[in-house]
């Protein structure tokens, strides 16, 4: 068995399933398969240098339960959460082969044009592209929350986790009332205030690893460039926007269920945030963008690198940050953020082994990588410090996160899925509960 065949069972075993399995979920002949497959039902990769190909299971899942819910099975309810059915109409973004739309514009198309996060942000709050580059007044902070944010410095040697830096953040400069904000018309300056906090948070993962509050009349990305301690050239400008742009918002992931849940119990704009950060935090989400880094600093040889590549291989691909069930061709917001880093003049060393990295899964397996991949190259092609990739990623997608909890208040009804309970096999009580 040669090394495509051994890769190509290991993805198998992972996240992707070949046609014989896909028939059995599906409970269908290879005919039919090739049907669904000709109507754009279902996407197959490609092997290279093999005629196999590999369906995306969760992919392969979601077709067998759309199934069944057109004829009708009440079961369907149990896993309808599971890259299912959909359960909430939302007006914000819509996930297409090209990428996400943010209220029908493509977020591709977006980072040329205005190319500017905080436009998009207001497009995604309130459904009006601004013209011109938007700039977000910078209001002070309430000594409670100043203190709050001074208290966030990291120990000697620490990397911070910055997903978990901003949750404090958010619940810092909380603690008033829905009605409160309503009243007073202050969901989009605290949306604004908020975004801006983070920005300053990215100090800690400059060499003075202090909070640096934002100051001046400035776009947020020079802010985040001055927190880095980086030089604002319009090129790094550029990719900060594109990283954020992209980032912020993809449909009802589970940290955006999570703020929407938040949202339709009442729940005030910062705590609906920190409860998407919590779920972001997780090692499957940005999670994996610290772990990519953390990777990528011990990789010093060819050695270290091929043997990083066999451990992808062999640990499966949903471990991996490869293939995603939105996208069985390839994430283009991963595309886009590899092509960009692939363009710097003058990489890093961590940027050439990271998309040497890339290249070698790509000719082994076929398999695309996910937008934490995306995110891991551009940050080492600008050398920004570990810890950058899944503070950018959180920081973009807050604005959605704060879109989608303004459209869950609108909608007036709590999210409460149901649980199923079954009797353990030991006389005891196990309840599987329908969301995961």
């Amino acid at each position: 068995m040669n090394a495509s065949e051994t890769a190509a069972e290991a993805w198998s075993a992972g996240g992707f399933v070949d046609s014989k399995e896909a028939c059995r979920i599906l409970e269908i002949k290879a005919a039919t398969l090739y049907t669904y497959v000709s109507r754009g039902l279902l996407h197959p990769v490609a092997q290279p240098g093999r005629k196999t190909r590999l369906y995306l299971r969760e992919e392969v899942e979601g077709l067998r339960t759309r199934s069944q819910a057109r004829m009708g099975h009440g079961a369907v309810a149990a896993t309808a959460l599971r890259w299912g059915q959909p359960v909430i109409d939302t007006g914000i973004t819509e996930i297409t082969p090209a990428g996400p739309r943010y209220r029908g514009r493509l977020a591709a198309e977006l980072v040329e044009y205005p190319g500017v996060f905080e436009n998009v942000a207001e497009l995604l709050w309130t459904g009006v592209l601004p013209h011109g580059a938007s700039i977000w007044p910078v209001e002070p902070l309430p000594p409670r929350a100043r203190q709050a944010l001074r208290s966030l410095m990291p120990g000697p040697g620490e990397t911070p986790r910055m997903v978990r830096v901003f949750q404090g953040a958010a619940l810092a400069l909380g603690g008033g009332s829905v009605d409160e904000e309503v009243r007073s018309g202050a969901q989009i300056p605290a949306a604004r205030q908020l975004v801006l906090a983070f920005a300053g948070c990215c100090g800690l993962l400059s060499d003075q690893r202090r909070y640096r509050p934002p100051s001046g009349a400035k776009p947020l990305a020079q802010h985040v460039a001055e927190a880095l301690a980086r030089e604002a050239t319009p090129e790094f400008l550029k990719a900060l926007n594109a990283m954020l742009i992209l980032s912020a918002d993809h449909e009802l992931s589970p940290p955006t269920f999570s703020a929407r849940i938040a949202a339709s119990v009442g729940a005030e704009l910062h705590a609906c945030v920190g409860a998407a950060l919590a779920a972001l935090s997780g090692s499957g989400l940005a999670g994996g963008c610290d772990r990519i880094e953390e990777t990528l600093a011990g990789i010093r040889t060819r050695a270290h690198l091929d043997a990083w590549v066999s451990r992808v291989v062999r640990d499966r691909a949903r471990s991996s940050a490869f293939g995603i069930e939105s996208y069985p061709q390839g994430d283009p917001r991963a595309a886009q953020l590899i092509r960009m880093a692939r363009e710097h003049p003058r990489p890093t060393r961590r940027a050439e082994m990271l998309l040497r990295f890339l290249d070698e899964i790509q000719a082994q397996v076929g398999i695309p990588p996910r937008i934490e991949l995306g995110l891991a190259a551009a940050c080492a092609a600008w050398d920004l410090p570990p810890g950058s990739a899944s503070a950018l990623w959180a920081m973009g997608r807050t604005a959605g996160w704060i879109a989608h909890a303004l459209e869950q208040r609108l909608n007036g009804f709590f999210l409460r899925p149901r649980g199923q309970f079954h009797a353990g096999p030991q006389g005891g009580a196990v309840l599987k509960s329908q969301t995961t």
